[in-house]
């Protein structure tokens, strides 16, 4: 019966320390486009790191998967699509880091939704797909506060996973 026991106590510590938090991420993108070089800091407003660009000349586009942030600040893993070449660290917010969508229904508008949940209701509507970069402004779980600008009006809410196409080379279809 003791050594029973001494078993099971042993199995259950040994479950809990070995199982992990399961870190949420989001799925991102520094938009292809993108010319400038992506700074990687120490901590929010720290030490720059290491400064990258996309490698152009063999199309190795950079894929950000963010798992924290701040106000200012995106942290998570920047990785060469291509290469495979990976750096940690802290990216600043800006236009540059993102999504593109994933409606190609015409008859099914994207929705950008007020809260990060399917029920909530709807806060901007895209009428038609267009393959436009929508700036990652925030992010809840797997959901994506996005900006975009659509016929010159800003559009901005919550994109489902569902839509979201972090992708430098496919259209996601």
């Amino acid at each position: 019966m003791k050594q029973t026991l001494i078993i099971v106590i042993f199995f259950l510590v040994s479950t809990v320390l070995t199982a992990h938090e399961i870190e949420e991420t989001l799925e991102l993108i520094i938009n292809p486009e993108y010319k400038g070089a992506v700074s990687l800091y120490d901590k929010p407003n720290g030490k720059i790191v290491a400064s990258v660009k996309h490698d152009l000349e063999e199309e190795d586009y950079l894929t950000f998967s963010a798992s924290k942030q701040t106000s200012d600040f995106f942290y998570g893993t920047l990785e060469y699509s291509i290469s495979g070449k990976k750096m940690k660290g802290w990216v600043k917010k800006g236009k540059h880091i993102g999504t593109y969508t994933r409606n190609y229904e015409p008859e099914k508008p994207l929705k950008l939704m007020s809260e990060a949940s399917v029920s909530s209701k709807v806060n901007s509507i895209i009428p038609e797909w267009t393959n436009q970069f929508y700036q990652v402004i925030a992010f809840d779980k797997s959901w994506a506060y996005v900006n975009v600008l659509y016929k010159g009006q800003v559009k901005q809410g919550w994109l489902s996973p569902q839509m979201q196409c972090a992708n430098p080379y496919s259209a996601c279809n």
